[in-house]
């Protein structure tokens, strides 16, 4: 309570001496306001330092040789309609209530399958890339709604641009170009331009904003234009990629999908492959995996582990030329090319490091508190002076003190054996009362 009444009067006394001193008052309170608002700047630098922004910076690259992306074509319709009504099924198996009268004890989902999906001959009257047919992998992939498609992976990079250097596809198609209904699709192939190594899928959760999507029609001639970005992404909170995976994050999306519609459903269907899971061979199991594996198309990956890759190339197309196509059979020829080797690389980067954070430090410290390194200098010399060196000099002179306690100790008690007897001389004089003075010797 003592130390608290002594602190109180103090600061009032601090306070009034600096009401009686306007100069000291208006210092005190300019100094009070810069400190505040050095500690708030510190205390930014830190959480910038510590966890620092991410900044973007975009340049252009001119490339020796350029990769192309790989393609995936789908058909429309889908399915041969002819064998979807040889097993009593609407013309495409979305329409789930039609397996009521599918024959399950004649037949299987992948036999059904397989007969109304069209192969490879059946797709394409060639293809090549950089003129050459053997430039180009061809995958196939079974889908439920997009039926069986067909991706095409370039083996080689080339070395020059335009149309002779690019893909060159011709399609064939059933059924030419009618009259269409409002809201139909007219016959035609899905085109799909990725990345190789992210695959198609028909998640459109996992698709949507790494493909570029375009329509061809029977009969007609489609121009191409590519153009690529690359993106080096940084992983943040905000921002979740993963810098090296073993799986694509479009197939890790596609068997988190399968497998949640699996497990609640019990068995799969020919169009997941990598499901260790029988295929359904009833009408109501069939019903309810058609039925939940459209509901749940929308399905984020990332709740299965999936996040996309830090490093991304998307490629845009521009429709170059749409004219008609026009041979003997119902067909279709696309072109997909570059015109120019330039490519954009977009990249992330730390927008703070501890260089920023030195110079923020001496701007706000010089600036509002007026230090520079020489005043820090002396500064720290204060500190030091007061924490360790006035601690040893107080030290140093109790130790001295004691020392001189001690010696002067011996001496004081020689002087006093020496001067023990009060008695300055062996005389003594007395005086009887009324009588004369006797002086008396002591012995």
């Amino acid at each position: 309570m003592v130390s608290i009444a002594k602190a109180r009067h103090k600061l009032w006394d601090i306070l009034y001496r600096l009401c009686q001193e306007p100069k000291r008052l208006v210092r005190a309170i300019v100094l009070f306001i810069c400190s505040i608002v050095v500690m708030y700047q510190l205390t930014d630098c830190f959480k910038k330092l510590f966890n620092p922004p991410i900044s973007t910076h975009s340049r252009f690259d001119l490339n020796d040789t350029m990769l192309y992306p790989s393609i995936t074509f789908c058909r429309e319709p889908a399915y041969k309609a002819d064998v979807m009504a040889k097993y009593n099924l609407a013309i495409h198996p979305k329409y789930s209530s039609a397996f009521d009268r599918f024959p399950f004890n004649e037949t299987s989902l992948d036999q059904l399958f397989s007969e109304a999906t069209y192969s490879h001959n059946e797709f394409f009257v060639q293809h090549g890339l950089d003129g050459d047919i053997n430039n180009i992998q061809v995958e196939e992939s079974l889908h439920l709604d997009m039926g069986r498609c067909y991706t095409l992976n370039p083996l080689v990079t080339t070395k020059h641009s335009w149309k002779e250097a690019g893909y060159s596809i011709m399609l064939r198609h059933d059924a030419n170009v009618t009259q269409v209904s409002v809201g139909d699709t007219p016959p035609g192939w899905h085109v799909f331009i990725h990345e190789q190594k992210e695959g198609f899928a028909e998640n459109r959760m996992q698709s949507s904003g790494r493909v570029e999507y375009l329509f061809l029609e029977v009969n007609e001639e489609l121009e191409i234009r590519l153009s690529t970005q690359h993106f080096f992404m940084l992983a943040s909170y905000e921002n979740e990629c993963v810098e090296i995976s073993t799986m694509s994050s479009t197939k890790c999306g596609e068997l988190c999908h399968w497998r949640t519609v699996v497990q609640s459903v019990g068995c799969s269907g020919p169009w997941m492959p990598d499901i260790d899971v029988s295929y359904c061979d009833d009408a109501n199991r069939t019903k309810q995996l058609i039925k939940l594996y459209r509901q749940l198309e929308d399905l984020d990956g990332t709740q299965c582990g999936c996040y996309q890759p830090c490093t991304t190339t998307i490629f845009t197309a521009s429709v170059m030329n749409r004219k008609r196509f026009q041979i003997n059979i119902p067909a279709a020829q696309i072109w997909v090319y570059y015109t120019s080797k330039m490519v954009s690389v977009v990249e992330e980067f730390h927008g703070y490091d501890f260089n920023q954070f030195v110079s923020d430090l001496g701007g706000s410290l010089g600036f509002l508190l007026g230090l520079s390194v020489l005043g820090l200098i002396g500064l720290l010399e204060k500190i030091v002076e007061l924490v360790f060196i006035r601690r040893l000099i107080a030290e140093k002179r109790k130790k001295q003190i004691g020392e001189d306690t001690v010696s002067k100790d011996p001496m004081a008690a020689n002087n006093g054996e020496t001067t023990k007897s009060p008695i300055t001389s062996n005389v003594t004089k007395c005086q009887a009362i009324g009588g004369p003075i006797v002086e008396v010797t002591v012995k």
